[in-house]
């Protein structure tokens, strides 16, 4: 009989720190603690909380232990990022080279598509430098003119159209950077889809050499 009281009583005993307290931690030296509060000393070491029967709730790793996630999350979110970027690349990659197949069907056809746009390319900056020279010896003209005028009023009418004349020649001249900048673009893109379109077509053997020397 005075087993049968002893034993209850000595389990809620040994129970009693364990189910009062709602933290469990380890020091420096292993040993475990158990408190209703964190010492500040060990609060960044890691613990863990406990329920009210002295079950585990949720276990918080240390501040290095978290720091050295949050570097992994950031590293694998850059990961993800750049695999993303290497899919979208390989999917423009892809349409291109459809693109291109599509288009030509010998590199001498391609060679030739990309040499009229080049050539329409070439005409245009001509063009329009010709008409950059006309209106820059117009415009010396009209300077000289504008010297050489007394009268106020005619000077200041023949002044304004001086301005004119300035801003229709910045017009050409940044119409003929645009143009050699596209004709840049078109000479890169012709070099680039050319290399592209020989390693996509059959073996070296099929092409004919008079397309590669086309």
């Amino acid at each position: 009989m005075k087993y049968s009281i002893l034993i209850p009583l000595l389990v809620m005993i040994i129970s009693l720190p364990v189910e009062a307290a709602l933290y469990r931690w380890v020091d420096a030296n292993g040993k475990v603690h158990y408190g209703d509060k964190i010492p500040p000393q060990v609060a960044q070491n890691g613990h863990t909380k406990l329920n009210k029967n002295g079950t585990t709730k949720e276990k918080v790793a240390s501040a290095e232990v978290r720091k050295q996630q949050m570097l992994e999350l950031k590293k694998e979110k850059a990961r993800q990022i750049e695999l993303k970027k290497a899919r979208k690349i390989q999917i423009l990659r892809e349409l291109r080279d459809a693109q291109l197949l599509s288009m030509f069907s010998s590199t001498a056809e391609l060679k030739k598509v990309y040499k009229n746009k080049i050539e329409i390319a070439n005409d245009s900056i001509r063009v329009l430098k010709a008409r950059h020279k006309k209106l820059s010896d117009k415009l010396e003209a009209v300077e000289a003119r504008h010297e050489r005028l007394v009268n106020p009023a005619d000077k200041r009418q023949l002044g304004m159209k001086i301005e004119d004349m300035l801003d229709n020649l910045h017009v050409y001249q940044q119409a003929i950077t645009e143009n050699i900048v596209e004709k840049r673009d078109l000479e890169e893109r012709f070099e680039t889809d050319l290399v592209r379109f020989i390693e996509l077509s059959p073996p070296l053997e099929s092409i004919k050499l008079e397309d590669l020397d086309a």
